[in-house]
């Protein structure tokens, strides 16, 4: 008989003896590097994802800002464009520029109120801003409109530059 044999070549019956079977018994290190390694790789692309969603959102507040300045870039050539058509319109140049008298002496007195607003000046200075941009498109809107429209919209500009005085002497009161 030879080592590992089980059956006699001879007769044919089984050995009772059985055969040497060695263990392979798993070295403890190597389980440990593996599981080291599988962690490393998990952590590695955990850490790509959250570095592609940081861009993302760079990259979305990149696109915002680009956006906000595309459109003061467009209101702002719109409102020259439009000041170029009314350059005929006496009257309009005339509004447009209390409108910028207006605008200059109201930053004037934001200045001097304060550097950083409170809750309250910054509400004026919003709704100063807006009802200034609508008196700029209604003045453009008045040169360009027929003269049986013209008389209601001189009269909601003169509304709104009233409301625009009022919104600069309560700015200031605020000092």
């Amino acid at each position: 008989m030879t080592k590992g044999q089980e059956t006699c070549f001879a007769c044919g019956q089984h050995v009772r003896a059985r055969a040497y079977r060695a263990e392979h018994r798993v070295n403890p290190v190597v389980i440990i590097a593996t599981c080291l390694a599988v962690i490393l790789v998990l952590g590695g692309l955990w850490r790509i994802r959250a570095n592609a969603a940081k861009k993302q959102a760079a990259l979305l507040v990149e696109e915002e800002a680009l956006r906000a300045q595309d459109s003061a870039r467009r209101a702002s050539r719109d409102w020259q464009d439009a000041l170029r058509v009314a350059k005929n319109d006496n009257e309009a140049r005339s509004l447009a520029a209390k409108l910028d008298d207006a605008e200059a002496r109201f930053q004037s007195t934001r200045v001097r109120v304060a550097e950083y607003p409170s809750v309250q000046q910054e509400s004026i200075i919003n709704r100063f801003q807006a009802e200034l941009e609508l008196l700029r498109r209604t003045v453009v809107v008045l040169a360009s409109s027929a003269d049986t429209e013209k008389q209601s919209l001189r009269d909601s500009i003169q509304a709104g530059l009233r409301q625009v005085e009022a919104q600069m002497k309560e700015l200031g009161s605020t000092e």
